[in-house]
């Protein structure tokens, strides 16, 4: 009986191991898309910002209220 509660034990240990090496895979690989996603929709606003800025330096206008161009 001390063998059978051993191998129970030795087997529950490699499960614990081997899924918890999944888990952290799987959160990996999940933050990685969140990060990723995150990176992309910044690079995103950044270029909406950049072109804003073009924008309004080549149409030569001003946002000044004391300005009447």
């Amino acid at each position: 009986m001390e063998r059978v509660g051993a191998a129970l034990g030795g087997l529950a240990f490699v499960v614990a191991i081997f899924g918890g090496l999944i888990v952290i895979r799987i959160l990996t690989r999940a933050l990685y898309a969140v990060i990723w996603f995150a990176e992309t929709v910044a690079t995103f606003a950044f270029a909406l910002l950049i072109g804003y800025v073009v924008y309004r330096i080549l149409l030569g206008s001003s946002d000044d209220p004391r300005r009447t161009t």
